[in-house]
């Protein structure tokens, strides 16, 4: 196929696309939310490896509220422990990484796909590569 002939490539539909996954997942009555909230751990890195690819380090940052804004609410997690009467404009939201923090299974050393979740090899793989997109393998907390 020469040059001429290629396909255009649409950045703007890619980045919205990605956009809307992860809130279509957030959505506490989404169906794709509860069927794969197994593998939150594992989606959260491949949409921030996509839109690395797209958009600049600062980009992601605001799109997916990757490490300084507030982005998934405890709310989002009727398994919680504790249930909050707060309303919910209130209640503690946690980013990105405090979210891969918050999988972390003291028990096996790993991280799990999800809050609650046992540790296992894949999940710790890729919260060790969203910590690394992160520049945080320094954190503290790991």
């Amino acid at each position: 196929m020469s040059t001429s002939q290629q396909t255009p490539f649409y950045h703007d539909l890619h980045v919205k696309y990605i956009q809307s996954l992860a809130s279509k997942i957030d959505s506490p009555s989404s169906y794709e939310g509860a069927v794969t909230k197994h593998l939150r751990m594992s989606g959260i890195y491949w949409s921030l490896t996509a839109l690395s690819l797209l958009v600049s380090p600062e980009e992601v940052d605001s799109l997916m509220n990757f490490t300084s804004l507030p982005k998934l609410d405890s709310t989002q997690y009727p398994e919680s422990e504790t249930q909050s009467t707060e309303p919910k404009s209130t209640k503690k939201s946690t980013t990105i990484l405090d979210f891969v923090f918050e999988c972390y299974d003291e028990i096996s050393g790993g991280f799990g796909g999800n809050k609650h979740q046992d540790g296992h090899m894949l999940y710790t793989l890729s919260a060790i590569q969203i910590l690394a997109l992160a520049d945080c393998l320094s954190d503290p907390r790991f």
